[in-house]
């Protein structure tokens, strides 16, 4: 039998690439025992000290002699734990670091050399333009995705980049086997190369203006937000679901450091609810902060009960607009299939037999919301934000528009 060996196969590649891995067991198949003995010989994966030591050299020169460096950092410096060796980089050479979208929160977004989220079609033109005029783009763990490649209009010339994952390293055309990526990025923090200082504009990085509220006016998803992101501290795990949770959630400042959760993949939509179950198992007392859709909540919003019965307490915030609104933005008149069924959201708790709801229509009702759910750590609490069907993020907006041009 080849089974043992298969799921010890892809056991390690799970650990060694950070990513899920699939298992398929035949129902009939669990309780087999094998007629063999079975003994688990674990893979160790290392770099070739000689690529790894000449890829680092290459690198550190290159980023000596260049006018515009810049670190793009990606998701999996979350997945393979090196925020403090990004930052001991990042901070003795004093690049400024943009992240993508799947690597928000992989530093505090409030560091001094923190220029924000690089995220494609939906990005501020600033920051597209500080990250696209680099002539060194520093690329760790970043996945170029559609969305990170400005729905394929990106203007990143290869010839420009550094490219650090776990799958591969290349400088320029140059290709590096047998070097993984966090040997690469720690190495390159030892040698600590010393490039030109390219300042960040007052433009970039964190911007969160005061907010004055207008208790009576409806809300808007940008007046939440907005609030939200005054109510943030160290220690709140934020999870975004997919559609304008997502986008609008991007112009959130996580002081933290890897506490914004989201799979930034459209097919995941439903991931908040479950996420939010599994974030609480990690870390039982952080205060996690779930944003999701109507049509993201009905899809998986059960496991609220699930989440009564472990006895944990998250703040749920579904926006309420009666319709899958990405998809009506991008696709409009379209209502038939973007329409949802209306659900009285925050009468649910009633149903689960635990926890807090909330109606939430103006901005006043949700600064209320929010403040009591924030203080009430005995119970989930269910805040349903009713927003105008018309209304959505800048970030959804500005997607729409360049999305538009293209197709």
């Amino acid at each position: 039998m080849t089974a043992f060996r298969e799921i010890d196969r892809v056991l390690d590649a799970c650990d060694a690439f950070k990513r899920p891995d699939y298992l398929e067991l035949p129902r009939d198949m669990v309780h087999v025992v094998p007629q063999i003995s079975h003994a688990f010989y674990g893979t160790e994966v290392r770099s070739d000290p000689l690529a790894l030591a000449e890829a680092v050299e290459e690198a550190a020169e290159w980023l000596e002699s260049c006018e515009r460096p810049l670190i793009l950092a990606g998701v999996e410096i979350h997945r393979f734990g090196l925020q403090d060796e990004l930052l001991e980089l990042a901070e003795t050479s004093q690049i400024p670091i943009a992240v993508t979208v799947l690597g928000k929160s992989v530093i505090r977004e409030n560091h001094p050399l923190y220029i924000g989220l690089y995220k494609g079609a939906m990005g501020r033109q600033e920051i597209t333009e500080f990250v696209e005029q680099s002539d060194c783009l520093l690329m760790l763990g970043t996945f170029m995705t559609d969305i990170n490649l400005r729905i394929y209009s990106a203007q990143i010339d290869p010839a420009h980049c550094i490219l650090a994952t776990s799958e591969q390293l290349r400088i320029r055309h140059h290709h590096y086997q047998q070097v993984q990526l966090p040997d690469f990025l720690r190495a390159l923090a030892r040698r600590n190369p010393r490039p030109p200082q390219r300042p960040v504009p007052a433009s970039l990085g964190t911007q969160m203006p005061p907010l004055e509220l207008n208790p009576d006016a409806p809300i808007r998803v940008s007046r939440m937000f907005a609030r939200l992101n005054h109510q943030l501290a160290e220690d709140t795990i934020v999870i975004a679901d997919i559609g304008d949770a997502l986008f609008g959630a991007t112009e959130l400042v996580i002081r933290g450091r890897t506490e914004f959760l989201s799979p930034a993949y459209y097919t995941s939509m439903g991931f908040a609810v479950p996420a939010a179950l599994g974030a609480q198992m990690a870390r039982r007392d952080a205060r996690v902060v779930v944003i999701c859709g109507d049509g993201a909540f009905q899809m998986t919003g059960q496991e609220l009960s699930s989440i009564i019965r472990c006895d944990f307490d998250p703040i749920v915030i579904v926006l309420d607009n009666g319709s899958y609104g990405t998809e009506e933005k991008l696709h409009p008149g379209g209502w038939r299939f973007n329409q949802l069924h209306r659900w009285n959201y925050h009468q649910l708790p009633a149903i689960y037999g635990k926890g807090r709801g909330y109606l939430v229509r103006t901005e006043g009702e949700f600064d209320r919301a929010l403040t009591e759910a924030w203080a009430d750590r005995t119970q989930p609490s269910l805040l349903q934000v009713q927003i105008d069907p018309t209304d959505h993020s800048a970030t959804l907006g500005r997607l729409a528009e360049r999305l538009g041009n293209r197709v």
